[in-house]
């Protein structure tokens, strides 16, 4: 069947996640005011995706990659032309062709959907479709996706993962001031004709290439319904069925306590607005178990504070994973179950084994250890080996009656862990983010030539932060109005003049205060003088939260820089990376200033 959903309940990042933990199979659409894209699925993984209206196709991405060479598409194209019903997908086609490697073919479909998804990962609204029917294809062309699946698939958690890192790297760029071009101008069609030729009598809006998926275009389609999305994914009865075939040998009262406990994690998924969802999704958590309750748990717990859940039981697995975690720059936290069996890669010798073999090659990966109650010996063991925290895991076998309520102890003792965990780390990206926008931002000034252009960049700077900024040149008896850029007009309409602005600096005052000092003044501020030239000038803020930014040369102040919020309430800053670029645009300054001197002094 064939349903429509909305973007506004349920984003596009939570969506892929479902779509993988529930296994889905079929083409999922997303629709909105930019465009349509597609990813196509195969029993949870990705095998195909379509970027928007066509603008990159994979094809070209393959070619711009060196993973085939343009006389290679060619012949692929020409191949699938001739083939009738018999066609194949481009990358089959290809692969039989001996002309790409499924290495290769992996890298290239990647990076269609990493570009795909990096595109959609910023929209909250739109509307979705997913088309989970058996296809019916035309007589003209016949592969299922189910096929497509043994050609080529990708874990739909790892690409979200590298298409969320790279989308987090280009917004900080984006504002640390770089030129990002874009994807579409990246990855322009090689052949743009022939290619767009192939099968535009069908459905000139997504053609077999753009997908990968050669049969696509011709598949007979049905009009979705429009259903609430919680009957596309219900996340209740995914749970309800999960737990009725891991605790079979509980009542179905019994089972039901467990699925409501797991049912309010996936309600506080939904409820946080779309915009919302997507924030700090740089998070990943690997669960080495093969207890499918656990797993099944933590994966839902964990969904609710937006991190990426990855399950294996396979040694070599576990070394892929966090490999491809630290790549695309997360630094997971790995949890080991308590030892299952006595021997083998759940026996407790194995585990010990494994975190060691963990510790000496990732040190930066944090490991928590899960161990039987009263396992002291394991448990010290464990704090031995580096283990950042030990969880006692409840006994199905000697606390039968109370294992399900301890089992929600642990869940919610975990959550609550887990949470506090990645809010450190996210503080740390925080100052490290800072970092690379105020080194950025110095190198940008070092560039600049004359006093105007670097009081106006500072100018520019604080206007980043508040709703409104001015420039004052520091003079004798008076600070006098230069530049503006949100009080005579809109913030987004540049610098304009603040020439009528005038603060005497004969009374005392903030100001005179902040320029005797030197120092950068953050905070709330009742001064008279402030109400009298400011406020009643350009008409108070909400709140009375001013930022006064001194840039001085040759150790006297020349310009204070002054912001308050306007309508809006007050933010948290960083006041200190002010300062230093203010100190930074000082010395700036003098250097322009010296340069000029010597180029007179030269003249004569």
């Amino acid at each position: 069947m064939a349903f429509t959903g909305d973007l506004e309940q349920l984003h596009i990042v939570d969506i892929i996640q479902l779509l993988n933990t529930t296994r889905k199979s079929g083409i999922f659409s997303v629709k909105g005011s930019r465009g349509e894209s597609r990813i196509i699925f195969s029993n949870g993984y990705i095998v195909g995706a379509s970027h928007l209206n066509n603008k990159v196709r994979i094809g070209t991405v393959l070619v711009k990659m060196k993973a085939i060479t343009v006389e290679d598409l060619e012949h692929a194209l020409k191949a699938q032309r001739t083939a009738g019903k018999d066609r194949k997908p481009l990358i089959a086609t290809l692969i039989e062709m001996g002309k790409l490697r499924s290495e290769e073919a992996s890298r290239g479909l990647k990076k269609l959907i990493e570009i795909t998804i990096g595109e959609l990962i910023s929209w909250t609204s739109g509307t979705f479709t997913l088309d989970t029917e058996t296809i019916a294809v035309s007589s003209e062309c016949s592969y299922p996706i189910s096929k497509m699946e043994q050609e080529i698939s990708l874990d739909a958690q790892m690409v979200l993962m590298d298409a969320l890192r790279i989308y987090d790297e280009k917004e900080r760029d984006r504002q640390a001031g770089k030129d990002m071009p874009a994807e579409e101008e990246l990855f322009t069609d090689v052949l743009p004709s022939s290619e767009a030729e192939i099968f535009s009598e069908k459905t000139p809006a997504i053609t077999a290439d753009d997908l990968g998926l050669g049969d696509l275009d011709h598949l007979e389609r049905k009009i979705p319904q429009f259903v609430p999305v919680t009957e596309i994914f219900d996340p209740l009865q995914i749970h309800r069925q999960k737990i009725k075939e891991i605790l079979s040998d509980y009542s179905a009262e019994e089972q039901e306590v467990f699925v409501s406990f797991l049912e309010k994690s996936t309600i506080s998924i939904d409820a946080r607005p779309g915009s919302q969802r997507h924030e700090g999704r740089a998070k990943g958590l690997v669960i080495f178990s093969g207890d499918e309750l656990l797993r099944h748990s933590l994966m839902t717990i964990c969904k609710d504070e937006g991190v990426l859940v990855f399950a294996t039981d396979g040694e070599e697995e576990l070394g892929r994973i966090i490999d491809q975690c630290l790549t695309i720059k997360i630094s997971p936290v790995l949890v080991f179950d308590d030892c299952e069996t006595p021997e083998g890669l759940l026996s407790r010798g194995k585990i010990t084994s494994l975190r060691h073999q963990i510790r000496d090659r990732y040190p930066q990966v944090c490991i928590v250890q899960i161990a039987s109650f009263g396992d002291y010996a394991f448990t010290l063991e464990a704090f031995s080996d580096g283990v950042r925290s030990v969880f006692p895991k409840p006994s199905r076998e000697d606390r039968k009656a109370s294992f399900i309520g301890d089992t929600i102890k642990l869940l919610e003792t975990f959550k609550a862990y887990i949470k506090g965990f990645f809010h450190e780390q996210k503080d740390a990206a925080a100052s490290d983010n800072l970092l690379t926008i105020l080194k950025a931002r110095m190198y940008s000034l070092r560039e600049l030539d004359g006093p105007a252009a670097v009081s106006l960049a500072l100018l520019q700077y604080v206007s980043e932060i508040c709703e409104r900024s001015i420039t004052f040149i520091v003079r004798p008896s008076e600070l006098s109005g230069d530049k503006a850029i949100g009080v005579e007009a809109d913030r987004n309409a540049g610098p304009t003049s603040a020439a009528k602005l005038r603060v005497p600096l004969t009374a005392p005052s903030v100001f005179r205060d902040m320029l005797e000092k030197g120092r950068c003044f953050y905070g709330e501020s009742d001064d008279v003088i402030l109400k009298r030239h400011i406020f009643e000038e350009i008409g108070p803020p909400l709140r009375p939260t001013i930022i006064l930014l001194p840039m001085k040369s040759l150790g006297k102040p020349v310009t204070l820089t002054y912001g308050d919020f306007g309508g809006k309430e007050a933010s948290p800053l960083q006041i200190d990376m002010l300062e230093i670029l203010a100190q930074e645009a000082g010395l700036v300054m003098e250097n322009a200033l010296y340069r000029k001197h010597l180029n007179k002094t030269s003249r004569k």
